[in-house]
């Protein structure tokens, strides 16, 4: 349908489309331009390259001043009457041949020419930009903890009659005079083995926990009392729920109990969660997120600071599982240190390294493997790939 304008109305919108037409007529012509300078660049460009022998001087002084040319070109009068310093444009075909480089190998690649003028004469200077220091990372900072040291609680009621878990709160059960002694021969061999290094302990909050705490404590006096080392080495003690046992549940009847612990045996110690109790799922959920805190605390330890948490057997082999990312089937093999034992992981020479005691290993049924630094071969023979090269905490 055609559209009837007034000749007022008319006039208007000719001006406007011959308006949008000259815009664009002036767009294809930059266009074109600057199409027509590129293209001459990359010509001359194939030229020098192409070029046998040595580039003469006024070739790449010609390369330069067209380079230029496209920023801020001299005035036309200099062009015509100043000659070209050719002294102050070095070309590197002395060491290049055919593959010469268009630039002087002294300069950067955001080398770029400047015009002086003075005395009636031009000259083209080529300046290098700012030489930058190659990126520094901050150092990783020295890992504090020398060791990470395990104490498993000393026997207690439990570890005597299974039993004890029907008439009294897991919690609750403390220790024999066996443990006792265990915890106290346990304190004597850390102070043995720390010396006068710094120590800090965490434990768990159950009773038998506390106990072996107390023991190990009065065992570790002792031993340095004997030997003259009277400063005070520890530096922190700290309860944890995270560290407790893993629950099994409450019982009415020892039948009932004995059922349950062969059904997790036929289920399988990881997955089977007991009746208003854990699973070992969760209690290495639990250890998880201890680790997670401890990765960030650490930090401000001092130097060297063995670190020592008395727990379980359980949550201690939960440790070893999260630590080294061992496969569900690798901890269904696992058993439990002794009670009263120690396990230690120490610090390598690499800083997220720490290697397993042997003792820990045998105790635990452990494969050898894992203490192969950078190499675990046990790894290899897992499904899922099971070891780190390290702690993954670390």
């Amino acid at each position: 349908m055609y559209i009837h304008f007034p000749p007022l109305h008319r006039c208007g919108y000719l001006f406007y489309s011959l308006s949008i037409a000259c815009v664009r007529l002036v767009s294809c012509l930059y266009t074109l331009v600057i199409m027509r300078r590129y293209t001459q660049l990359c010509i001359r460009r194939h030229k020098h390259r192409a070029a046998p022998g040595a580039q003469s001087k006024t070739s790449l002084s010609e390369s330069l001043l067209f380079l230029s040319s496209t920023q801020s070109p001299p005035p036309a009068e200099a062009m015509s009457a100043a000659p070209i310093e050719e002294s102050s444009v070095t070309t590197s075909t002395a060491h290049g041949g055919d593959d010469a480089p268009l630039f002087p190998t002294t300069a950067a690649p955001s080398a770029f020419v400047t015009h002086t003028q003075s005395e009636g004469r031009m000259s083209i200077t080529i300046r290098s930009g700012s030489h930058r220091q190659p990126l520094k990372f901050p150092a990783q900072p020295a890992e504090p903890v020398k060791r990470i040291i395990f104490l498993r609680n000393g026997r207690s009621l439990a570890n005597v009659n299974v039993c004890t878990h029907v008439t009294m709160p897991d919690w609750r059960i403390p220790l024999v005079p066996e443990g006792e002694e265990e915890a106290y021969t346990a304190g004597r061999r850390l102070a043995q083995l720390i010396g006068g290094e710094p120590v800090y302990y965490c434990l768990s909050p159950y009773v038998r926990s506390r106990q072996t705490f107390k023991h190990v404590l009065r065992g570790y006096d002792d031993y340095r009392g004997e030997h003259g080392m009277v400063d005070e080495a520890i530096i922190g003690v700290r309860e944890d729920v995270r560290l407790r046992d893993g629950d099994i549940g409450r019982y009415k009847s020892k039948d009932e109990l004995l059922h349950h612990l062969a059904e997790r045996e036929r289920y399988g110690k990881f997955f089977y969660r007991f009746p208003h109790g854990e699973s070992g799922a969760d209690v290495c959920d639990r250890v998880t997120s201890f680790l997670d805190a401890f990765q960030r605390e650490r930090m401000d330890f001092p130097m060297d600071t063995n670190v020592v948490i008395v727990t379980h057997g359980q949550t201690i082999r939960m440790f070893v599982k999260r630590w080294f990312n061992l496969t569900v089937d690798t901890y269904h093999l696992m058993v439990s240190p002794p009670t009263g034992s120690i396990s230690t992981l120490t610090r390598m020479h690499h800083r997220s390294c720490f290697r397993l005691d042997d003792f820990c290993i045998e105790s635990m049924r452990l494969p050898p493997s894992l203490n192969k630094f950078n190499g675990y071969e046990y790894r290899n023979k897992q499904v899922l790939g099971s070891m780190s090269t390290g702690a993954p905490f670390m």
